[in-house]
């Protein structure tokens, strides 16, 4: 049908002028849908292409935060690990007592941290869960480690033997440990590198 509408326009005796106020009365909302399509899909595209990818994701779970010091940790991290593509970002959440819980436990399942530093209380949850990478760092004492009784080896550190968490009020006095299902070990050996420690990734 719209073919015919169309061929009937064009080879009807109209003014050019007239002939494309037909179609445009015609194809006007057939137009504007278009566009608005065409525009959509393409900050859609867009927004894909420049999205940023986690080169690197540190989360620190605790009952008190200091939330500016969180980009300043960002930026440092950024330092240490520098980007190899233009969208590659380094995380960094600090994530207080509250409904940013449900996230972290989400992004903690889809192995999207490579880091996490939690107190006590929040240790004691996950220390016998089976999530953790079993670890060991050059230099540490036997007294800087966790290993609760179902680990054959370490899966935690006093945060404070690390120097870059040791400055930070908020990661200081917490507990570091490495997610099992992270996906980014090779930058996980690389930021331990740089902090002056070669690291052991155990598997069972």
């Amino acid at each position: 049908m719209a073919q015919t509408k169309v061929k009937e326009i064009l080879n009807s005796d109209d003014s050019n002028k007239d002939k494309l106020g037909y179609l445009w009365d015609y194809y006007k909302w057939h137009t504007v849908v278009f566009i608005i399509v065409l525009i959509f899909s393409g900050i859609m595209i867009n927004d894909y292409i420049n999205r940023p990818i986690g080169q690197f994701h540190v989360a620190a779970l605790a009952p008190e935060v200091n939330m500016e010091e969180e980009g300043a940790l960002a930026e440092d991290l950024t330092e240490l690990i520098p980007p190899e593509g233009p969208n590659d970002t380094v995380f960094v959440s600090f994530i207080p007592p509250g409904r940013q819980y449900e996230r972290f436990v989400a992004q903690f399942s889809n192995g999207e941290y490579d880091i996490v530093l939690m107190d006590e209380d929040f240790y004691k949850q996950y220390s016998d869960s089976g999530a953790m990478q079993q670890f060991r760092l050059s230099g540490i004492d036997e007294e800087s480690y966790y290993q609760p009784d179902i680990y054959d080896n370490p899966i935690g550190v006093e945060a404070s033997q690390i120097p870059q968490f040791e400055q930070y009020e908020t990661t200081n006095d917490l507990i570091m440990m490495i997610p099992g299902n992270t996906q980014r070990p090779e930058t996980i050996v690389e930021f331990f590198e740089t902090q002056g420690f070669e690291i052991e990734l155990i598997n069972d």
